[in-house]
């Protein structure tokens, strides 16, 4: 699999950068120490922020200005990160899915940025990071068809899968999932990217017992 970032995306934003990570890892319906983990981290920012704040965190300001840049309403399409800290501010809480699911959105919370979770057996070749065609859908997790037009998109020889606003149904995670594809979208560079590639790595290991890892920086 060879993972890339099409021109159209650098010609509109070339700060644009992933960090990926592929592993084995064995997927659990839950985690008690995960979800205190995400209590907690959720309980810092309660106690930090207030909803007016989070479009101003340089991490979601820069992907609302790359949104922008593509052609997408960032307020209506907006990326996990934003969405999971205004779901914690307005007390509404998190979902819990699984682990790996649960991880990615603890990694995303914790960066502010987007984070996508693919299981990896389910891409058909190829990988490119584009920006999707005028028009264009895909069946999102829980929303049913989803308006991708000129989003940010994962895209294989089958056609577009994911987002940082919202993952396709035809890749998603379950508890079947062993290979995995895990994505941090920065619209801000490198900034900070191995950092946060560490952290991620660490509780892929401690919660979805992550092993035969490659990590990169694309």
């Amino acid at each position: 699999m060879h993972l890339s970032i099409h021109d159209s995306i650098y010609e509109k934003w070339p700060d644009t950068t992933l960090g990926v990570i592929t592993a084995t890892v064995l997927c659990h319906p839950e985690n008690p120490e995960l979800k205190n983990e995400l209590n907690e981290l959720s309980a810092h920012y309660q106690s930090q922020l207030q909803i007016e704040d989070i479009a101003k965190l340089k991490s979601i300001a820069d992907t609302r200005s790359a949104y922008k840049a593509f052609g997408k309403e960032p307020s209506r399409y907006r990326v996990s990160s934003e969405a999971l800290l205004r779901r914690i501010l307005q007390g509404k809480g998190l979902y819990y899915i699984n682990t790996i699911v649960d991880t990615g959105n603890l990694v995303s919370i914790y960066s502010q940025f987007g984070v996508c979770c693919f299981d990896q057996e389910k891409i058909v070749g190829d990988i490119q990071f584009c920006i999707a065609n005028e028009g264009e859908t895909y069946q999102g997790i829980g929303k049913g068809i989803l308006n991708i037009s000129n989003l940010p998109v994962f895209k294989d020889s089958q056609g577009s899968f994911g987002s940082p606003t919202s993952d396709s149904d035809r890749t998603k995670i379950t508890l079947d999932t062993q290979q995995l594809l895990f994505c941090i979208v920065s619209f801000s560079g490198r900034n900070n990217l191995e950092h946060l590639l560490q952290y991620a790595l660490s509780r892929l290991e401690k919660y979805c017992n992550a092993t035969d890892v490659s990590v990169q920086i694309i």
